[in-house]
């Protein structure tokens, strides 16, 4: 990156300080630009959010080809894994620069991401989130998100899982009809149907488990003493 675009960059993010910067990088045809955003979180100093309208300003200049934002007063310049997620669902580079310090570093969307060693982060990597990756990525079905960035189960007066399975077109299915993409509903340490798991085959599931990394288990005595029902979306009835 040439350096004018660093020392905008730098001059912005000291600019916003103690709170998030936010911007993007337009290529206009002819040279690189970078365009400073509000940033509009409600916690703005430990998040950012650029306005839908500013984003689309900026589009008129050119194309979007990296989106930048700060961290304020880090040890180490490490991007986190909500960076990653939000990289990877934008399509699109990220740049990254600390303040005070002024280090920079670029990360960039990870494509066909293994479904295996995912880190847990709840509301945006979770069993839902997987699922969600899972059915886009094998049957290019698209689901709707019911992640949440809270422990929704706890109160046992929510119902996410119970209340939405058929409205997403799944149909509840026997044990013994069970085959690989079937999703596997289950209460884990909660009174609310709270986890699901994808069948993958050989007894085995797919699933992200709270605070754990997401893995292939089995289908064993534990998982099956906590299920709820099994389910399998109607497009994949006659799916082998």
């Amino acid at each position: 990156m040439r350096q004018k675009l660093l020392d905008a960059i730098k001059n912005h993010a000291e600019s916003q300080y103690p709170n998030e910067a936010c911007g993007l990088i337009i290529d206009t045809g002819k040279s690189q630009k970078y365009v400073p955003c509000q940033n509009i979180s409600d916690n703005p100093k430990e998040h950012f959010l650029i306005a839908v309208d500013e984003q689309l300003q900026a589009e008129k200049l050119g194309e979007i080809i990296m989106i930048i934002h700060s961290h304020p007063d880090v040890v180490s310049l490490v991007p986190s894994e909500f960076d990653r997620i939000q990289c990877d669902h934008s399509g699109i580079e990220w740049g990254i620069i600390s303040v005070p310090d002024g280090d920079f570093c670029t990360i960039s969307p990870r494509v066909n991401r293994d479904y295996t060693g995912r880190q847990w982060l709840l509301g945006h990597a979770d069993c839902w989130s997987l699922i969600m990756d899972y059915y886009q990525r094998e049957y290019h079905i698209d689901l709707n998100n019911y992640s949440v960035p809270r422990q929704w189960w706890e109160s046992g007066t929510e119902h996410l899982y119970d209340e939405n399975w058929q409205a997403e077109g799944f149909v509840a299915v026997n044990i013994t009809e069970m085959q690989v993409g079937d999703i596997i509903m289950m209460r884990i340490g909660a009174q609310v149907t709270n986890h699901a798991a994808i069948y993958v085959g050989d007894n085995l599931i797919l699933h992200h488990l709270y605070g754990q990394l997401s893995t292939r288990t089995p289908y064993g005595k534990y998982f099956r003493d906590r299920t709820v029902r099994i389910v399998r979306h109607k497009e994949l009835f006659h799916a082998q």
